[in-house]
């Protein structure tokens, strides 16, 4: 029969196996907990007696603290923790726009789109030949859900798309020049 001696200095006990399994489920007993061994009346840490520290739950390992870090501003130094190397957020990605367009496919005829912005500019045709499908279903969409009475709105929009791809400042969905 074991006994337990507690956090405030009280013993508590005697208690057979059963019990002390049944505490160290609750978390009563955790593997600092002081015990009086029966066998030699010495007191133990209940990880250090088997029959107890097979029912102990086991508990990973704490995480080491980062290290510190001085860093001089002005007169004064402030100790900066630094993260983990997982948690490296000194090193900020690179912006959207710097990363490379990504092209599918061969580049748009020139020719073909301005056929398009010319004959079916009116339904953003050409814009979905570009590779610019959201502008193409806007003027759609406008074109179409008005039974035609925004027509000339989105004509003379493809007009001055038209103009554009000739200028070659209107580009395709992938930012590369018409050819």
């Amino acid at each position: 029969m074991y006994s337990i001696i507690g956090p405030n200095g009280q013993v508590y006990g005697p208690a057979d196996a059963g019990l002390m399994r049944v505490w160290c489920q609750e978390g009563r007993i955790t593997a600092e907990t002081q015990v009086v061994d029966p066998f030699d009346d010495q007191v133990k840490s209940a990880a250090v007696i088997p029959e107890i520290a097979q029912y102990l739950p086991v508990v990973a390992p704490p995480l080491p603290r980062p290290p510190v870090l001085q860093v001089q501003q002005g007169a004064y130094s402030a100790p900066v923790p630094q993260a983990p190397s997982y948690f490296n957020f000194a090193q900020t990605p690179a912006p959207y726009s710097s990363l490379p367009p990504i092209s599918y496919g061969p580049p748009r005829n020139k020719v073909l789109a301005m056929l398009f912005a010319l004959f079916l500019g009116a339904f953003g045709i050409h814009r979905f030949y570009l590779g610019r499908p959201a502008v193409g279903f806007a003027m759609l969409c406008l074109t179409v859900m008005t039974f035609g009475f925004a027509a000339p709105v989105t004509i003379i929009w493809a007009l001055f798309d038209l103009v554009m791809i000739a200028n070659g400042d209107l580009r395709d969905g992938a930012d590369r020049p018409l050819v």
